[in-house]
């Protein structure tokens, strides 16, 4: 399962961020840009049947493994599965939306030797790699992180910041630097194998949101180290017009971004770290909040279709209230499938 010749000490873990249709190009760019050996583990969690079939022939051909699941999977199960699966120093998690550059493995593996981080995080750029923005360049989740720790359970304040978040990449490039960061994504994320020995298992009651936070929160607490490697940079190809999601995508992303698998992802982070209900984890709460990526991702996009009704605002508020009812329908027929498959899968094991 490797990507050339030589022995691998990084398994890359590919999984679903919220759609299929980005997958083949983000799988080729993994191994035309990596410039070290690795192996690879590609989680297929229902996936189109078209993208099944050619990941068989794929992992055939190269050499890399495919677990296979006939039920959606969230995204810490999905990664949980690869690390389970996973023997070699490193684990580098990575979505099947993001566009890799080169060299962007080897500089990940050097970062961790050189400093015996837990975690490295790439330069994280969103859009297109020719005309990328920033995504993440490090960030926090607290003004002050040794005092959110030794704060009362329930008078924590979370402060989820991204450093130069959508900034040109051109414009800041100079100012990056390797350094320690309080907050790694998974876009792309290496982790020391050994560390999940110290932290234990990714946490699956965080469905949908905010699980990049909670794993960082971990690993700082246990006393482990996160860094910023921007030497290994990685795009994020979000849904947009150029690069459209289609009917396959559809339900694992409605479930995926369900406002009812946030709310749940919400409620158990902020439970378990005692989070203050204020302030920026309020508008996390707040249902507009919850419901803009099912707004951005499907709603918007049928409305620019209706000529007539998106020159209208009372037609296109219509339409909007039509469409939530209707996704809300639909999430809820997913989540009970999801919540039977599962049960059925447990049984079974």
């Amino acid at each position: 399962m490797t990507g050339m010749s030589g022995s691998p000490r990084v398994t890359i873990v590919v999984s679903p961020r919220e759609r299929f249709g980005m997958a083949q190009k983000s799988l080729e760019s993994i191994y035309a840009s990596s410039d070290i050996p690795f192996e690879l583990v590609y989680i297929d969690a229902r996936s189109p049947d078209w993208l099944s079939q050619w990941l068989e022939a794929e992992s055939a051909k190269r050499g890399f493994r495919v677990i296979q699941r006939d039920r959606f999977v969230t995204p810490n199960e999905a990664r949980n599965l690869g690390a389970a699966a996973s023997t070699t120093d490193y684990i580098v998690f990575i979505d099947n939306d993001v566009i890799c550059s080169p060299g962007w493995l080897g500089a990940l593996v050097k970062t961790a030797d050189e400093t015996s981080a837990a975690g490295v995080a790439p330069l994280i750029c969103e859009g297109e790699p020719q005309t990328a923005r920033v995504h993440q360049a490090t960030g926090t989740f607290s003004g002050d992180k040794e005092a959110f720790f030794t704060a009362t359970h329930g008078d924590r304040e979370l402060v989820d910041v991204m450093v130069h978040h959508k900034a040109t990449l051109s414009r800041v490039r100079d100012q990056l630097r390797r350094q320690d960061t309080d907050v790694c994504e998974f876009h792309c994320l290496l982790v020391r194998r050994s560390f999940f020995e110290e932290i234990g298992r990714l946490d699956e009651e965080l469905y949908a949101t905010r699980e990049h936070i909670d794993f960082s929160m971990c690993v700082l607490k246990a006393g482990g180290r996160l860094v910023f490697e921007p030497a290994s940079e990685v795009t994020y190809v979000f849904p947009s017009r150029a690069n459209p999601m289609t009917a396959d995508d559809m339900p694992y992303f409605l479930l995926r971004w369900s406002p009812q698998w946030q709310l749940k992802s919400l409620e158990h982070l902020q439970q378990k770290w005692g989070l203050k209900r204020s302030g920026q984890f309020a508008q996390f709460l707040d249902p507009n909040s919850l419901r803009w990526r099912h707004n951005e991702g499907y709603v918007k996009p049928i409305i620019r279709k209706m000529p007539v009704v998106r020159k209208s605002y009372r037609l296109s508020q219509a339409a909007r209230r039509l469409l939530n009812l209707y996704m809300d329908w639909k999430v809820g027929r997913l989540q009970a499938q999801y919540e039977n498959d599962r049960a059925k899968e447990r049984q079974a094991a």
